[in-house]
């Protein structure tokens, strides 16, 4: 998928070869559940993005989001600037024991309609305390420069084992 966004002429020919065979063997549905965020990965610039809540009085402009590896673990960092103020947070991804993919962190006025917004989760913008995200947020932020590929790879080493 990235050779064929990069132009690789062999690579974007192999990926329609293989779209054409997933829709005449009947597996559309499959195609696009797996292959629709490594479509998408590093498609979109989160910096400069802007989150307001007029009503809680919170205007959040996103300056980065990105991906580093602790210990074999993605960790999430989102900067971002608040009345002048930067500030930043993050969060790690993991899998349970009954192979689950989840991320755990605890939320304000600030990270939760920041998350919400990068997310396409507007229930997270109502949340306060403790949330736990799942797989389909991961997924969500491999849109994002600077964190889709690297989200989308870890997922792929962990859900083969």
């Amino acid at each position: 998928m990235e050779l064929s966004r990069q132009g690789v002429d062999w690579a974007d020919k192999a990926l329609r070869r293989l779209e054409e065979m997933a829709r005449a063997r009947g597996f559309s549905d499959l195609l696009e559940e797996h292959l629709k965020p490594a479509r998408e990965a590093e498609t979109v610039d989160p910096r400069g993005l802007v989150v307001e809540d007029a009503e809680k009085g919170v205007k959040v402009v996103i300056k980065d989001v990105r991906v580093i590896r602790e210990g074999g673990r993605p960790r999430v960092i989102v900067e971002y600037e608040v009345n002048g103020k930067a500030k930043s947070f993050s969060f790690i991804w993991g899998v349970t024991t009954r192979g689950r993919v989840i991320a755990g962190m605890k939320l304000n006025d600030e990270r939760a309609i920041t998350l919400a917004t990068l997310l396409g989760d507007g229930a997270i913008g109502e949340k306060r305390g403790s949330i736990t995200l799942t797989a389909r947020h991961l997924l969500a932020l491999a849109k994002y420069k600077g964190a889709g590929w690297e989200l989308l790879r870890w997922y792929a080493e962990v859900m083969k084992e």
